[in-house]
């Protein structure tokens, strides 16, 4: 990450691009943090990180999965593909030219 996730959300908001709250984009920046950490050349695919996300999301908020991630407006993988593109347009992720919207559609309906 190159900028701080708050400075990033400022940028955002002022641009009218507050699609996801905060709390959802920062939940998506450790996720890809972390598992980076844990992939040999530190890149995460998008089937990685949808799988990752789904994953984790169910370890950390249990029966509340699917109340938070409606909170967040993260429904589909698409979803999550949007928040990505959102993120790196704001300085916050880098992505690969496979990154892209389809890429994160073409992985299954819900997270």
């Amino acid at each position: 990450m190159s900028l701080d996730w708050k400075t990033a959300y400022a940028g955002m908001h002022e641009s009218g691009e507050t699609s996801y709250p905060p709390a959802a984009l920062h939940y998506l920046l450790q996720i890809c943090r972390q598992a980076s950490g844990h992939i040999e050349n530190h890149l995460l695919t998008p089937e990685q990180l949808v799988n990752e996300f789904r994953k984790r999301s169910q370890r950390d908020f249990g029966s509340m999965k699917t109340s938070v991630l409606e909170d967040w407006k993260l429904h589909t993988s698409e979803d999550l593909g949007k928040a990505v593109l959102l993120l790196a347009k704001h300085h916050c992720l880098t992505l690969e030219p496979s990154d892209t919207l389809e890429a994160f559609s073409s992985l299954g309906a819900q997270l």
